[in-house]
C-alpha cells in the first residue's frame, strides 16, 4: 500500500527494529540481527552493539519497525482513503451468512469464531508451556535510543522491552502456574519506574497451537483464518506478526488460483511447525535451570530446520555456536573504499 518504515516512525510514533537482543539466556548476552545476507546481518549487529544508527539505515535490506497497534489502526483509516477501489463497511455480525462476499476471512483471534464452525477438534497443540503474559506500558518523554527488542530471561519465562517514540512496552511471558507478579514488579521498579504497582499491570492469556485446517471452500465461497484465529506460538521473535503476513500472502495466491486450498493449508502448517522448533531452541539450550526452564530440556526438536524467516544463520546466533566469521570492519572497508573509522565518522550520528 506504499507505507514505509519512515511513515511508521514519523507518523504513528513507531521506532526502528533491526533485530533482537537476548539477555541472560546464556552467560553472555547476544544479538540476533535481521538482514537478507550474512553481510547485512553483520552490519546490523554492529549497529545494535554500538547503538549508532547510520543516516541511510532505511536503505538496509530486511529491517523492521516497532509500532502501536492502536496508532496503526487510526493511521490506516486515513491511508485507506487514498484507494478508489476500496470500500470499508463496519457492522457487528454473529453469523457468517450475514455477509455477502466471495472471501470470508476469520480475524476473530483466539476465539476462532467462524472457521471452527466447520470443524471439530481443529487444533494442533504445541509443546511450548507458556500461556500468559503480564503487560505494562509507560510513557517516556523522549525516545530511548536503541533500535531493537530486548528479551531478558527471567526466573519463570522472559521479559520483553520495546521502545516506541513516546511509550515503553514491557511484558513478562510465562506459564501461569508460576506466580511471577512480584518478580515482574521488582524488575520494573529496578529498571524503569520505581512507583509501579500490580494495578498498573494487566494479564493477557495466550492460546498456543495452530488450526489443522485454515480454510473451507463451499459453493465457490472461500473461508479462511488469518492471524491469531489461524495460529500462534508465543511473542518471542514476533512470529505472530510474521505468520499473519505469511498467511495473507499465501491466501492471496490461493484466491487468485495460483495454489490450491490444500496447498495453502500445507504451506501455512509447514511454516508454523518449522518455526516452533526454532522458538523452543531459545529455551532448550539456555544455561538456565529450574522447574520452569527444565520443562524445555527434554522437548525433542530438529535444529537447523530452515524456513522463510529464519535461515541457518539465525540458528547460529541463538545457539551461540559457529557464528558467521564476518569482519564488519573489513566488509565496510571494501564497500566504502577508505578506512572504516573515516566511514564511521562520516555516516553515523
Amino acid at each position: 500500500m506504499g507505507i514505509t518504515i519512515e511513515d511508521i516512525v514519523t507518523n504513528i510514533g513507531g521506532s526502528l527494529k533491526l533485530g533482537v537482543k537476548f539477555e541472560q539466556f546464556y552467560k553472555q548476552d547476544y544479538f540476533h540481527p535481521f538482514g537478507k545476507t550474512d553481510d547485512d546481518a553483520a552490519a546490523l549487529e554492529f549497529v545494535m552493539q554500538n547503538n549508532k544508527i547510520p543516516d541511510n539505515i532505511t536503505s538496509y535490506n530486511d529491517i523492521a519497525a516497532h509500532f502501536s497497534v492502536a496508532n496503526l489502526a487510526k493511521f490506516l483509516d486515513k491511508w485507506f482513503n487514498k484507494f478508489n477501489n476500496l470500500k470499508i463497511t463496519r457492522k457487528l455480525i454473529t453469523n457468517k451468512d450475514e455477509v455477502d462476499c466471495d472471501v470470508f476471512i476469520d480475524c476473530t483471534g483466539f476465539k476462532r469464531s467462524f472457521i471452527n464452525q466447520f470443524y471439530k477438534d481443529n487444533t494442533k497443540e504445541v509443546k511450548l508451556p507458556n500461556n500468559a503474559a503480564l503487560v505494562y506500558r509507560m510513557p517516556i518523554e523522549e525516545q530511548i535510543r536503541f533500535a531493537y527488542t530486548t528479551c531478558r530471561a527471567m526466573e519463570y519465562g522472559w521479559s520483553w522491552n520495546i521502545p516506541l517514540a513516546q511509550e515503553l512496552g514491557i511484558g513478562y511471558v510465562h506459564n501461569d502456574k508460576f506466580d511471577v507478579m512480584e518478580e515482574f514488579i521488582n524488575y520494573i521498579r529496578d529498571n524503569f519506574n520505581p512507583s509501579v504497582t500490580s494495578n498498573d499491570i494487566r494479564k493477557v492469556e495466550m492460546i498456543t497451537g495452530r488450526n489443522i485446517n485454515h480454510y473451507k471452500e463451499i459453493d465457490s465461497r472461500i473461508y479462511a483464518s488469518i492471524g491469531l484465529s489461524s495460529a500462534f506460538i508465543e511473542p518471542m521473535e514476533a512470529t505472530g506478526i510474521y505468520l499473519s503476513v505469511f498467511g495473507i500472502k499465501e491466501l492471496d495466491r490461493y484466491i487468485h488460483g495460483e495454489i490450491s486450498g490444500e496447498e495453502y493449508n500445507t504451506l501455512v502448517n509447514n511454516e508454523f511447525d518449522t518455526i516452533v522448533d526454532f522458538i523452543i531452541a531459545h529455551y532448550k539450550f539456555s544455561h538456565r535451570q529450574n522447574d520452569y526452564w527444565d520443562l524445555y530440556k527434554d522437548i525433542e526438536i530438529q535444529t537447523y530446520k530452515e524456513n522463510n524467516i529464519f535461515p541457518k544463520r539465525s540458528w547460529n546466533y541463538i545457539l551461540q555456536e559457529n557464528l558467521p566469521e564476518l569482519s564488519v570492519e573489513r566488509m565496510l572497508k571494501l564497500r566504502h573504499g577508505k578506512k572504516y573509522s573515516e566511514w564511521l565518522d562520516a555516516k553515523y550520528a
